[in-house]
């Protein structure tokens, strides 16, 4: 093959057609936005619980600074902070309108019901009716270990319990 041949072949050859450049990202990118977006998603989603349940986060540091000063501080004093510390949790749990007016047996009850058993009407939850004004407490330490896991038992079934508020 001459070079006059190979010119005359070459000369017939089309040029090259390149596709015009798309305004759509490649399918990779959609991708890489597709994560990022779910990403985002599950951040922001682990953020509001996190920020939902800071109220048991800080009953639980409560509950265990009242346990930190069982030698140092009186009894009616902590049987006090349990009982502000148990009303709390009910308020964060069931919401102020339902919990606010209740008092001695009632109170008990719906301590009860959030832990779905008798710890505080029938068990050593009555500490914290009657304790904080009474005199002289004859509490053993056992009796407070046991109002001490009462109470731990009803933040942790508060998170469970917890109602759910009508979207207006």
């Amino acid at each position: 093959m001459n070079e006059a041949q190979r010119q005359a072949l070459l000369e017939q050859l089309r040029p090259v057609q390149l596709p015009d450049v798309s305004a759509w990202p490649a399918p990779g990118w959609w991708l890489v936005m597709a994560c990022l977006l779910l990403l985002t998603f599950l951040l922001y989603r682990r953020y509001q619980r996190y920020r939902a349940t800071r109220w048991l986060r800080e009953a639980r540091d409560e509950l265990r600074r009242i346990r930190r000063q069982v030698q140092h501080q009186p009894v009616r004093t902590m049987l006090a902070d349990c009982s502000r510390l148990a009303r709390r949790v009910l308020l964060a749990s069931h919401g102020r309108e339902a919990v606010a007016s209740l008092h001695g047996e009632a109170w008990l009850q719906a301590l009860d019901q959030v832990c779905q058993r008798p710890l505080f009407a029938g068990g050593v939850g009555r500490l914290l009716e009657s304790g904080p004004y009474q005199r002289t407490s004859q509490l053993s330490q056992d009796d407070l270990e046991s109002l001490f896991d009462a109470i731990e038992e009803l933040i942790g079934a508060a998170g469970r319990y917890t109602v759910r508020k009508p979207r207006s």
